[in-house]
């Protein structure tokens, strides 16, 4: 076998094979120590300037250089990996935390993974111990979740032992458990969505609630019931539904509601956008028009809310930022108190809730 010698014309950085290109061929090509190249090519290391980050990237892009995922985790304790703990990828509510997180993972310089773990926190527990042995650089944890206090303890035992072997964890959506968070400001949410509703004349909801106990839940039904205190107005005990937090929960409930039809009922309340559509459903399915007869509100704003016939009344929660807002968390030094970043919920009202004054 022969090889060609280089020409005069190639330059030492056309030399390398991108197969056997090192760390060592990026620093020099890029004029830089080795020490400093691993720290650039580090999406995590706060100790790089944007400059020296940009020339390094550009110069292993140009090489074809590949860091090796298992010899990165040997060094420094992770891998460039955000490991994401999703209750119900299939929750739209869930779907858009998510979208933020890969986009702010990938312009982070970070591969984002997933997993599920159907509500439960026996499962996250498990998965968590899963994704110890991966090295991930941070768990981000999203969605309700339920279990016992014995397994909730558990679930913070295993996120700490994560923690102190250099992981981060961030929370996703909600602040009830004791690491950093970027909060769903759901309590403030559905108090406003009440104000406005009072504001345009509604006066007697029913309220879609959900059917499992979690500190997500909790917080939308202390928002629906202290807006409504506040404001006079009464949600009768026959006008609360517990569902579970579907289209087919939705449908049900709202089924069972028409069927008994509380006195003054003008406005169902759902705890989420695909409750309140299986709700429009019911109601046509009665022979009444949502938002003419009764009007109708969801939660969470999800993709597709502005597209059923009438548009839906809900609130948006910024849930892409809450995803972005996690990486960036993971990302950030550690602090000694946990960090929260918190967003303001924006009540979008359409047709489902037109005004009734008069």
């Amino acid at each position: 076998m022969t090889t060609e010698p280089a020409t005069d014309d190639q330059s030492p950085d056309d030399r390398i094979r991108p197969s056997t290109v090192t760390l060592r061929d990026v620093a020099g090509a890029a004029g830089v120590s080795k020490a400093s190249a691993s720290r650039a090519l580090d999406p995590t290391s706060q100790y790089v300037s944007p400059e020296m980050r940009a020339r390094v990237l550009e110069t292993a892009r140009r090489l074809g250089y590949r860091p090796n995922a298992s010899a990165r985790a040997t060094t420094t304790g992770a891998t460039a990996m955000v490991a994401v703990l999703v209750s119900d990828i299939r929750d739209p509510y869930n779907a858009e935390i998510v979208h933020g997180v890969i986009e702010q993972a990938g312009s982070s310089g970070l591969v984002a993974t997933f997993a599920g773990t159907d509500h439960a926190i026996d499962d996250e527990i498990r998965v968590v111990r899963m994704m110890r042995s991966l090295r991930p650089h941070a768990m981000i944890l999203t969605g309700a979740r339920s279990g016992s206090t014995v397994s909730r303890a558990s679930l913070e035992e295993e996120l700490a032992r994560y923690t102190q072997e250099g992981g981060r964890v961030v929370i996703a959506g909600d602040d009830e458990l004791p690491f950093d968070t970027a909060v769903v400001p759901r309590r403030r949410g559905a108090s406003e969505l009440v104000a406005e509703l009072f504001r345009l004349g509604y006066r007697s909801p029913a309220v879609l609630r959900p059917d499992h106990d979690s500190a997500a839940a909790r917080q939308w039904e202390d928002g629906i019931v202290e807006g409504a205190h506040r404001l006079g107005m009464r949600i009768e005990y026959d006008a609360v539904v517990r569902t579970p937090m579907t289209r087919d929960g939705g449908y049900d409930a709202a089924r069972n509601l028409m069927e008994r039809r509380p006195e003054g009922l003008d406005v169902v309340l759902a705890a989420t956008d695909a409750m309140a559509i299986g709700a429009m459903s019911a109601m046509r399915d009665a022979g009444l028009n949502p938002g003419t007869e009764i009007g109708v509100a969801g939660f969470d704003d999800v993709v597709g809310t502005e597209d059923v016939t009438p548009a839906l009344t809900s609130v948006n929660l910024a849930l892409a930022r809450v995803g972005a807002a996690a990486v960036k968390l993971a990302l950030a030094e550690s602090a000694a108190d946990h960090r929260r970043v918190e967003f303001e919920p924006r009540v979008i009202l359409r047709g489902t809730t037109p005004a009734r004054h008069g």
